[in-house]
């Protein structure tokens, strides 16, 4: 086969080279994503979250859609890595009303088991965020990833709310966010959000489950991604569990997902009248 042939192969390899070559980018990204850093059972397992909201810029949706994969280097004191993470496939979602977007989402988390002689207070954390044929260095230190007030607060926060109340029903729900990942984490029941009404004495009233066979399944927990908001909602019909008109009066609402191995509750007092001539 002719030389000159072999030269074309090479030359055809090296410009496809070129093409994908990865540019370095040394400054930050131009929107910098929340990274989490947590602890557990010898493991250590960094989380990844970067939205994009209705009332941030276009650019900004743009970039969190680009984001292709996250590398994580592990850097000694001596500036040598010692370990390298992948995020590997990153989770890309987001919502949309009336086709316009109003969040993006991009969210990760990888675990690393911890040497025995390690101590990560002595170690640097370099983020390689790759978008297109671009990535971004920035290098993170214990302090800027560990909180130990992130630890102590739940998994998930619940902020209650009514909704569309009426002379004879309302909405009673939650928005719930999801602060850190935990492990083994799931809905035991097809059960995914119970409402309780207490009254003054702290008696249950009514509650959303009462009366329901729910199917014994394995269901994840929402919402899944660091970041992310779920909104759990629940009618009510302005009975008691007896099916009879509630009397007018406060009452307290307990709103739980009860998941495992631990449930999230929330709880609010609300006014409620029979009809207008109670105002």
């Amino acid at each position: 086969m002719p030389k000159h042939f072999f030269a074309l192969i090479v030359l055809i390899i090296l410009l496809s080279s070129c093409g994908t070559t990865k540019i370095i980018d040394k400054n930050p990204p131009p929107y910098l994503p929340e990274i989490k850093l947590q602890t557990h059972a010898g493991e250590a397992v960094f989380n990844f979250n970067l939205t994009a909201n209705k009332d941030e810029s276009q650019d900004k949706f743009d970039f969190v859609n680009t984001i292709t994969s996250v590398i994580l280097e592990i850097i000694n004191p001596e500036d040598s890595v010692i370990h390298k993470l992948n995020f590997g496939q990153l989770d890309l979602k987001g919502t949309t009303d009336k086709n316009i977007q109003k969040t993006l989402t991009v969210s990760g988390s990888v675990n690393w088991i911890l040497p025995g002689d390690i101590n990560l207070k002595e170690l640097k954390f370099r983020f390689k965020i790759f978008a297109i044929n671009k990535y971004y260095d920035m290098t993170k230190r214990y302090s800027d990833l560990y909180s130990e007030t992130d630890e102590e607060s739940p998994a998930i926060t619940l902020e209650p709310f009514i909704e569309n109340q009426t002379f004879n029903s309302a909405v009673f729900g939650v928005i719930a966010k999801r602060n850190k990942i935990i492990e083994n984490e799931y809905l035991p029941t097809s059960e995914t959000f119970r409402v309780d009404i207490l009254n003054h004495k702290g008696a249950i009233v009514w509650s959303s489950g009462l009366g329901f066979n729910f199917l014994q399944v394995i269901k994840p927990v929402l919402p899944k991604s660091i970041g992310e908001t779920y909104k759990y909602t629940v009618e009510w019909n302005g009975n008691s569990s007896n099916q009879i008109p509630l009397i007018p009066g406060v009452y307290t609402l307990r709103m739980t997902i009860p998941s495992k191995p631990q449930s999230y509750t929330a709880s609010m007092t609300f006014k409620w009248k029979a009809g207008d001539n109670d105002k």
